[in-house]
């Protein structure tokens, strides 16, 4: 059985241990939390970040290599589309999540509101929550308004692409933001499709109730 490595917390662990969910590769998530440095877990994830895979004898980190890795050698499911198009398309949005997505929604309100405090770095900075909100995020949901499909998933099935995109709004839900429905009404109804994915759905409820037990 693979070992996935970090806090379920990070849309990174996530993404990994959602990959997993949609392949049915049974696994084991070991709770680290971000910042540890022992040796162990530094043997397994050289920088120190989260997630990272255990297999047997291999041992490696970075979400994106995890996952290419859990579909190259579970192909049951591709976590893909078919054609050579699609798949590319699926690389950028994952890209888009992981990085433009993931700064503003992770970085500009979720560590703000929240992981900030967990770490004990400080107090929110609430000019940068509300810049975000109000300023730099409102151009990407209007991109993704503009690209998602009026039903469905992003390309068909659904897949990475799709985990990527949703999972930075899905962590800042839990502190309070959600797309207005009423001006984003395609990327409302695409999140919460990806939340209810059989996929998501269980890590979902596993990850809020975490959230809780952390902010009482």
């Amino acid at each position: 059985m693979i070992k996935i490595h970090g806090l379920i917390l990070s849309p990174f662990v996530r993404k990994v241990m959602a990959v997993a969910e949609l392949k049915s590769i049974p696994y084991k998530n070991v709770k680290v939390f971000p910042g540890t440095r022992t040796a162990e877990f530094l043997s397994m994830s050289p920088l120190g970040k989260i997630p990272a895979l255990e297999d047997g004898e291999l041992r490696i980190s970075d979400s994106a290599v995890i996952c290419e890795y859990l579909d190259e050698k579970y192909t049951d499911t591709s976590i893909r589309p078919a054609s050579v198009e699609a798949r590319a398309q699926s690389r950028w949005f994952e890209v888009y999540g992981d990085s433009k997505l993931t700064e503003l929604c992770i970085g500009g309100i979720y560590f703000e509101r929240f992981a900030k405090k967990l770490l004990k770095l400080g107090d929110t900075d609430e000019e940068k929550v509300a810049l975000t909100i109000e300023k730099l995020l409102p151009p990407q949901q209007d991109y993704l308004e503009r690209v998602l499909p009026a039903e469905g998933f992003l390309l068909g099935d659904f897949g990475l692409a799709d985990i990527c995109v949703a999972g930075p709004f899905l962590s800042a839900a839990h502190v309070g933001y959600r797309p207005d429905a009423g001006r984003w009404p395609k990327l409302a109804r695409f999140i919460e499709q990806v939340r209810k994915h059989e996929a998501m759905a269980k890590l979902i409820d596993d990850e809020e109730a975490l959230f809780n037990s952390l902010t009482k």
